[in-house]
């Protein structure tokens, strides 16, 4: 199975700079042939050519996506899903294109607009943290901090255990319900 980890976020900006540093922490370690780690931190639609650029034979199978989303969730928390991949309306759909287009980098609107356009993988597993801080700066707040290490873990082992996407609970974005919402 082909894997990608994949990190969106702000470098710089605080909490919401764990996708590209979990990607920065992970890129350094060994990798079994076949899992890719890369920060995707750029406009939806340069992710889509990304994805579309690989041969149909080199395509990925899974994608494990790493972020920091505010959901008023508890601060530092962890919520890990199997995307169930079911897009907005085409309203919806229109405006993260938009956005897309304006340059916003969120972890939803990438996804919708790489699954509009068919570009992502058939399995995507969402790790989200709940972020605090919102400034320019380095360094997370001390709750995103203490759930760092286990983001590593976790996006490791979904990135190289083909059987571990299967305990993770399919949602819609966000999780879903709280009773899919624990990580593992």
């Amino acid at each position: 199975m082909r894997t990608i980890i994949a990190g969106i976020g702000y470098r710089n900006l605080r909490d919401h700079s764990v996708g590209p540093l979990l990607v920065d922490r992970l890129a350094g370690q060994r990798w079994p042939d076949g899992v890719a780690v890369e920060d995707l931190s750029y406009g939806p639609i340069a992710v889509v050519q990304r994805f579309e650029d690989d041969p149909l034979d080199r395509r990925f199978d899974r994608a494990v996506v790493v972020s920091a989303v505010q959901r008023d969730r508890e601060p530092g928390s962890l919520t890990v899903y199997r995307w169930d991949g079911v897009l907005p309306s085409e309203e919806g759909v229109q405006r993260a294109v938009v956005d897309a287009v304006t340059g916003v980098i969120y972890l939803d609107n990438t996804l919708v607009v790489a699954r509009h356009f068919r570009a992502l993988p058939a399995e995507v597993i969402v790790i989200e943290v709940e972020p605090i801080l919102h400034e320019f700066g380095d360094g997370f707040s001390p709750a995103v901090a203490e759930a760092f290490e286990t983001m590593c873990r976790l996006a490791r082992t979904l990135a190289t255990d083909c059987a571990s996407g299967e305990a993770i609970p399919v949602a819609g974005l966000g999780g879903g319900s709280p009773a899919a919402t624990t990580a593992p």
